[in-house]
């Protein structure tokens, strides 16, 4: 028989090992998920080195562990894991990140690439005078400039560059694909080029030289009285240039005005915007700016609008891009000016090259651009009012032929109707 003394000593007893065993079953089970799934939450030492454990703020929902898992994987399986370059597998990873937004315009540039977009942007370089891009996933050409080796050599707008030097650009970006096709003065490119009309792919081989394009030329065709105004760029030089031949035009004045951005790749979102306020009342809307969650910045015309009732009618084409489609698309939707020729490239975003850690960067959409009537540009491009094809001669984009022209032939007679319908209503 046990005394009260001895139950109380066997019940403590049996609580302490109860405890024992409980703690010792949730360290085990710890232990267990720690080792098995738990395993990120203390990273073994290759991790330890290389996490990074400050996160941004606000991030969206998401699940990191399929990345950790996969590197996990790498770690423990692969063959050549002894020879593994960790900042190579993490600036792969980023360019991966930013490669899945979809958005041919966003990229990731790491240190080396970085420096080298500012010595292109701040420096000379020679290449063969033609704007690229992606469309569909594709390397195309933009446009080629007027007086170019790529004009010369018959580029046209929408063809598609297979490979550059041998090296296949369906992984390139166009910054990649850029840079090897620029290079020293006088040296040689070789092009990979397929057209639709083609059976199949051609080398064109062509010279890099120093590209100086002017930003526009002008003349008044006697025989129609009219202005025509070749717009090959928005670039800064631009606004300079326009001013001193609007000026001209208007001593003369003409009955109309040909408004040619055929082959412009674009240029600054102030050119554009400086140039329209010249052909719009002041007020009018030039485009809206969607910068995505619901806000949209609007840009109107300041003016002076010094040809904002001058007749007017755009020649446009597949290398129409950017800025010139900004052009196009307001003067359609405010002053209903039709545009002739083929739909537009369809470049309408603005990109941002955002600094970060190392000396990287992160070149990102940060806005799309739409239409005064809210028409998106980026992927859609401007369908014309009067479709017509151009000339079997890419080259006369950069000079003045009428006869051998056909959207610009199209263009006089268009405007040269609208000039003999008001004649006609206001002699009644």
């Amino acid at each position: 028989m046990f005394n009260i003394n001895q139950k109380i000593s066997t019940k403590g007893i049996l609580k302490v090992v109860l405890i024992i065993v409980l703690i010792g079953g949730v360290w085990l089970g710890g232990f267990i998920v720690g080792t098995d799934w738990g395993w990120q939450q203390h990273l073994p030492s290759p991790f330890a080195k290389i996490l990074h454990r400050n996160k941004p703020a606000d991030i969206p929902t998401g699940d990191m562990q399929i990345f950790w898992d996969t590197w996990k994987v790498i770690l423990n399986k692969y063959v050549g894991r002894q020879h593994l370059n960790t900042q190579k597998m993490i600036e792969g990873a980023t360019a991966g990140l930013v490669q899945s937004l979809g958005d041919p315009y966003s990229l990731f540039l790491n240190k080396e690439q970085t420096k080298s977009l500012a010595n292109e942007l701040s420096g000379s370089f020679y290449g063969v005078g033609m704007e690229i891009g992606k469309k569909q996933g594709f390397l195309v050409v933009v446009s080629p400039l007027p007086n170019t080796p790529a004009a010369k050599a018959g580029l046209r707008p929408k063809d598609i560059i297979v490979k550059i030097n041998k090296k296949d650009t369906s992984k390139l970006t166009t910054f990649e694909a850029a840079k090897l096709i620029r290079g020293p003065l006088n040296t040689k490119v070789t092009l990979t080029v397929y057209r639709s009309s083609w059976d199949k792919a051609k080398d064109i081989v062509l010279t890099r030289e120093k590209i100086n394009v002017p930003a526009l030329s002008w003349q008044i065709l006697p025989k129609y009285n009219l202005a025509y105004i070749h717009i090959y760029s928005f670039s800064q030089p631009l606004l300079t240039e326009f001013y001193q031949a609007a000026i001209q035009i208007l001593k003369q004045p003409p009955r109309g005005i040909i408004i040619d951005v055929r082959n412009d790749p674009g240029g600054y979102l102030d050119s554009v915007v400086n140039i329209s306020g010249w052909f719009l009342p002041k007020g009018d809307i030039i485009l809206k700016e969607d910068l995505g969650n619901n806000n949209v910045k609007i840009y109107r015309s300041k003016g002076p609008g010094l040809f904002k009732n001058m007749p007017i009618v755009v020649l446009a084409n597949g290398g129409t891009a950017s800025a010139a489609e900004i052009l196009s698309g307001a003067l359609r939707d405010d002053r209903n000016i039709k545009i002739i020729g083929e739909t537009t490239f369809g470049k309408g975003s603005v990109q941002e090259l955002v600094p970060i850690i190392d000396k990287s960067s992160v070149k990102i959409t940060i806005a799309k651009w739409l239409t005064p009537n809210g028409v998106l540009i980026q992927g859609n491009g401007i369908t014309p009012d009067i479709k017509i094809k151009g000339p079997e001669d890419s080259s006369i984009y950069g000079k003045l032929n009428i006869d051998k022209d056909p959207q610009l032939q199209k263009a006089i007679e268009t405007i040269s109707t609208q000039l003999l319908q008001t004649s006609t209503t206001n002699n009644n």
